[in-house]
């Protein structure tokens, strides 16, 4: 009876955050979810402290997707980390998690700390398959004076990473004040993408860097370039 109330319970909470919206935080968990309960995340794997909880649903099945931080770089203004994850879980009938993906990343030497931007989170279907693309922005912070870090959009460095069919799809621009400062490249994944939604994207940026988000490189209608071979 116990299982069959659980199950019951996951899907009702699921359905009221199941509608994909341009506003991330309309797709948050709600916060008694019982299959995202302290005990349950640490058992399926998540090692960082979690910060957001976002749920939805799409012909695929139901979904949680966890972002956590260590947040163990303290500054005046904000406490940023050293290293950033994000955790794609399925939410079986019965609320069991189970891991579809994971990433994780680092701040550099040369950086003053990273943080996820979730205000930018999105999880849309961008192309109408009926599948959700989640859409994470998180940045990479360049040192300031030794109480703070710089803030302005053209300081620092940023990542786009998109999921599209289980395709993970990476945007790594870097800023600066002179144009030749600035680039922006992406993976050979976003480059197969489905026109609408590489134009998604790029939409994405150009909205960005007229809201004083981040100065990507603009120089070819922010359009990204091939990342480099390593």
């Amino acid at each position: 009876m116990k299982r069959k109330v659980l199950a019951l319970a996951a899907c009702a909470l699921l359905a009221t955050a199941s509608h994909a919206q341009t506003q991330a935080e309309k797709n948050a968990c709600p916060a008694d979810a019982p299959f995202l309960n302290a005990d349950a995340v640490k058992k399926a794997g998540v090692e960082l402290p979690v910060f957001k909880r976002y749920c939805y649903t799409d012909k695929s099945g139901s979904y949680a997707l966890l972002l956590a931080e260590k947040q163990d770089l303290p500054f005046t203004k904000e406490t940023l980390s050293s290293t950033i994850q994000a955790t794609l879980f399925k939410v079986g009938s019965d609320g069991a998690l189970t891991r579809q993906w994971s990433i994780r990343d680092f701040a550099g030497k040369d950086d003053a700390g990273i943080n996820f931007r979730s205000k930018l989170s999105e999880f849309t279907d961008i192309d109408a398959d009926g599948l959700i693309d989640p859409i994470l922005v998180y940045r990479f912070f360049a040192p300031g004076d030794k109480d703070n870090f710089a803030s302005d959009d053209f300081s620092g460095a940023i990542k786009i990473i998109a999921f599209h069919q289980g395709r993970k799809v990476v945007i790594h621009a870097i800023t600066g004040n002179l144009d030749g400062d600035r680039s922006t490249r992406a993976n050979a994944e976003f480059f197969a993408l489905p026109k609408s939604v590489r134009e998604h994207l790029v939409k994405k940026m150009a909205r960005m860097y007229e809201a004083g988000q981040f100065g990507f490189d603009n120089s070819d209608d922010f359009m990204p370039k091939k990342a480099k071979a390593r």
